[in-house]
């Protein structure tokens, strides 16, 4: 029986002793819960953040491409244009040239033809 005291009172002395240890480790416990629990919506909103810079990059490439795209279009443009500025002045100088030229035949054919006639008048006079 006095085992039994000494003995209760050794493992109530014991339990006591450990108290402040299990207290401690209960607030420890609790402190890195709530570390890690910060911690885990820190990573959370730094995911977010980085999925929305992804999706902003992304957007400034498509944003960019499309502008390239457009200027890549808009000289295309230009240069379809200048070629045609240019086939027409071809067109309008050949134009002219024909113009020039039937006009050339047409005053050579009258040169003769009056050429013609003098001779024929010179020769009945």
């Amino acid at each position: 029986m006095i085992t039994d005291i000494v003995s209760g009172t050794i493992n109530t002395a014991l339990r006591v002793a450990r108290l402040p240890f299990d207290i401690v480790g209960h607030l420890l416990t609790d402190e890195n819960e709530r570390v890690a629990e910060t911690l885990r919506q820190e990573a959370a909103e730094t995911k977010q953040r980085a999925r929305e810079e992804e999706r902003e990059r992304k957007a400034a490439v498509a944003k960019a491409e499309v502008k390239r795209e457009e200027r890549i279009e808009s000289q295309a443009k230009r240069e379809r244009l200048d070629a045609l500025d240019s086939k027409a002045e071809a067109l309008d100088t050949r134009a002219d040239a024909a113009t020039a030229r039937e006009e050339a035949q047409r005053l050579r054919r009258a040169a003769a033809k009056k050429k013609a006639q003098r001779k024929e008048r010179a020769k009945q006079v």
